[in-house]
C-alpha cells in the first residue's frame, strides 16, 4: 500500500459548501463553479483576504477535478501543521488535531494528482521532514515508519486498496492499532518480536512520542462500501472518518496550465506561520453555539433507525466539529482564538458529513448491506406501480440468483417491500412495491 505522508505543514479547508470562494479565482479557471451558492449562505460573508484554504485552492485548481478536493488538501495541511503542538481543551477532555477525511467521488477523476501541487508549497515553506513516501511490505515496516515519523498527513489515493492491505492476515492487528492511536495522547507500548538469540531477530520498535496521524483518503462510494466489514464500523475504525461527498466536475481541461506562481510565496509564508503555532486553542467564544448544535445533532442521530451504527459517528463528529472550527480559524486569521465565522464554516461542513453518513447508514456499512439497499432503492424508484419480478431480475442479473433472491427475501421480511400478485390478461404477475408506496402502509391510523 503506497502512502504519502506530509508532515508538519498547515492549511485550511473548505467543502463544496465552504465560504472560501470569495477569493479571486485563478484567471485560467475563472468560469469554473466551485462552491454552491446555497451553502455559501450558511457561511459568514466575511473572509480574510489571506485565507490559506481559499488561496491554496486558487493555486491548485487547474485540473478537471473538483475544487473541493484542493480545499480539503489545504485543510489537512493546516491540521497536520498544528497537530502535536496545538490542543483543544474542552471541559475535562483534551484533544489533538487528529483528523481522517474521506472524499467520496466517482471513479476515474484523477484523485492521485490531488496532492501533487502541494509539494510545491511544502518545498517553498522549507519545513523539514514534511514528506515521506512508503510502500509497506509488512506490518513491521509500518510500525517502524510510524516510530520514525510519528506525525504528519498520510494520503491514501484509494481507500479500498488501503483497506484490503489492512485486512490482509499479514497485517493482522495494524488496523486496530491505528484505530487506537486516534486522539490517544498516551505513548504506545513498544513492540517486541520473538527472540531466538540470532542476529536475524527483529529488534523491538520503540515509540518516543504518541503518534499524531492525519489521513486524507479518496474512494468511490461503491469501492469503499465493498471493502468494509461491519466490525470496521462497530469497532470504531470507520466512524473516525469524516466523510465528504465530492461532486463531479463538469469542466473540460485538455491541457492543465501551471499554477499561478505569484501565489506561491504567500502560501509558503502562511504555511510556515501556521506551523509555528503552539499551545491551547481558545474556543470560549463558541460555547453557546456549540451547545445548540450539539443538542440538535444528537437528536438527529438518535432518530436514525440503526442507532448502534449511528451513535459512533456522532461521538466522533461532535469533536471533529471543534477541530474544523480551529482549522478554519488558523487558516483565515493565523491564530488560535476561534470566532463565530470559523465555527459557522465548521457547522456547514459537519452538516454535509452528517448527510453523507445518513445516506450510508442504511447499507449497514457492509457490501451485503449495500447490495440489499440497492434493490430497495430500485423498487422505491419504481413508485406506486412497483416493479415486476422479471424487471427486477434483469436489473440485477449480474448477481447470482440465490443471492438476489435472499436479498429480496430480507427486504420482504423486514417490511421494506411488499410482494403482490396481480392479474394481467388472465395471467398472474408478481410485483414488488416499496413500503413508501404500498397502500396498506399509507392508510391513516384510526382513533
Amino acid at each position: 500500500m503506497e502512502t504519502v505522508a506530509i508532515h508538519g505543514g498547515g492549511a485550511g479547508m473548505s467543502t463544496s459548501t465552504n465560504p472560501v470562494t470569495n477569493a479571486p479565482m485563478n484567471p485560467v479557471i475563472s468560469t469554473a463553479t466551485t462552491i454552491q451558492e446555497a451553502v455559501r449562505g450558511a457561511m459568514s460573508p466575511e473572509r480574510a483576504p489571506s485565507d490559506f484554504i481559499a488561496t491554496y485552492a486558487d493555486f491548485a485548481d487547474v485540473f478537471e477535478m473538483s475544487r473541493q478536493v484542493h480545499e480539503w488538501v489545504a485543510a489537512q495541511l493546516v491540521a497536520s501543521a498544528l497537530n502535536g503542538k496545538v490542543f483543544i481543551k474542552w471541559g475535562a477532555a483534551k484533544y489533538p488535531l487528529d483528523l481522517w477525511v474521506l472524499l467520496l467521488s466517482g471513479s476515474g477523476q484523477g484523485r492521485n494528482t490531488a496532492t501533487d501541487v502541494a509539494l510545491e508549497v511544502i518545498g517553498s515553506a522549507n519545513i523539514q521532514g514534511l514528506l515521506h513516501k512508503a510502500t509497506w511490505g509488512s506490518k513491521v515496516a509500518f510500525y517502524q515508519q510510524v516510530a520514525e515519523c510519528p506525525t504528519g498527513l498520510y494520503v491514501w489515493p484509494e481507500l479500498s486498496v488501503a483497506l484490503r492491505t489492512l485486512n490482509d492476515p499479514k497485517f493482522g492487528g495494524v488496523k486496530e492499532w491505528i484505530t487506537d492511536r486516534y486522539d490517544n495522547l498516551r505513548l504506545p507500548d513498544k513492540i517486541i518480536y520473538r527472540r531466538t538469540g540470532k542476529k536475524t531477530d527483529t529488534p523491538p520498535i520503540v515509540f518516543d512520542q504518541a503518534p499524531r496521524m492525519n489521513i486524507l483518503a479518496t474512494s468511490s462510494s461503491d469501492w469503499f462500501i465493498n471493502n468494509l466489514e461491519q466490525a470496521d464500523t462497530l469497532g470504531g475504525f470507520v466512524p473516525r472518518w469524516l466523510p465528504k461527498q465530492v461532486g463531479k466536475s463538469d469542466r473540460v481541461i485538455p491541457k492543465p496550465v501551471a499554477p499561478n506562481p505569484e501565489l506561491l510565496p504567500l502560501l509558503a509564508a502562511q504555511l510556515a506561520s501556521i506551523a509555528n503555532l503552539e499551545g491551547a486553542a481558545d474556543l470560549s467564544g463558541i460555547d453557546t453555539q456549540y451547545a445548540n448544535w450539539y443538542g440538535e445533532a444528537k437528536a438527529r442521530f438518535a432518530s436514525q433507525p440503526n442507532s448502534a451504527l449511528a451513535d459512533p459517528f456522532f461521538n466522533r463528529l461532535r469533536v471533529e466539529l471543534l477541530k474544523l472550527a480551529l482549522i478554519f480559524e488558523a487558516s483565515q486569521s493565523g491564530g488560535l482564538q476561534v470566532g463565530d465565522g470559523a465555527f459557522r464554516r465548521a457547522v456547514a461542513v459537519a452538516s454535509e458529513a452528517e448527510e453523507t453518513i445518513f445516506k450510508l447508514l442504511p447499507s449497514g456499512m457492509t457490501r451485503e448491506g449495500s447490495e440489499v439497499e440497492r434493490i430497495a432503492e430500485k423498487i422505491r424508484s419504481s413508485g406506486t406501480n412497483g416493479i415486476t419480478q422479471s424487471e427486477l431480475t434483469r436489473a440485477f442479473q449480474h448477481c447470482k440468483s440465490r443471492e438476489r433472491d435472499d436479498r429480496v427475501r430480507t427486504l420482504v421480511d423486514a417490511g421494506q417491500i411488499h410482494r403482490v400478485q396481480r392479474s394481467t390478461g388472465g395471467r398472474s404477475e408478481t410485483r414488488y412495491i416499496h413500503t413508501d408506496f404500498h397502500k396498506e402502509d399509507r392508510k391513516p391510523s384510526r382513533g
